[in-house]
């Protein structure tokens, strides 16, 4: 499958879904071409400066949230966990596979894996205080 094809899927994916935290952000998917997955390069590409601190946290660490369903959900928000899992599932099938948290407080989150040459994913916003 080619990069394009894989943001066209998380596209389709991530259509009308807001992650949660202190307050709720889309999900945008991106694709960087001829890039690396290095934090410098995630930086680069994010439009952010060289020393904004960068953390990388586990796949799982950062969807587990919102794709364990609680025993009260209801239809619609197991059907919101469903379709978080199936991202979740879309993108574990990239190569090297990282989430890439980059500031404080209100935190813009990179969910990026490689394919071929370039780097594809998904960006949000998160807000921790």
């Amino acid at each position: 499958m080619t990069s394009k094809k894989i943001f066209d899927r998380l596209s389709t994916l991530a259509k009308g879904l807001q992650f949660p935290s202190e307050s709720e952000f889309p999900l945008e998917p991106f694709l960087w071409e001829s890039t690396t997955l290095l934090p410098a390069n995630i930086l680069h590409r994010a439009n952010k400066p060289a020393i904004a601190p960068i953390e990388a946290i586990a796949l799982q660490e950062f969807f587990a949230p919102v794709t364990d369903e609680r025993e009260w959900y209801d239809d619609d928000e197991r059907a919101i966990a469903q379709r978080f899992r199936d991202l979740e599932m879309e993108i574990s099938a990239l190569e090297n596979v990282q989430v890439f948290k980059v500031g404080q407080v209100e935190i813009d989150v990179y969910i990026v894996g490689a394919i071929d040459l370039d780097l594809v994913g998904l960006k949000t916003t998160v807000i921790e205080t």
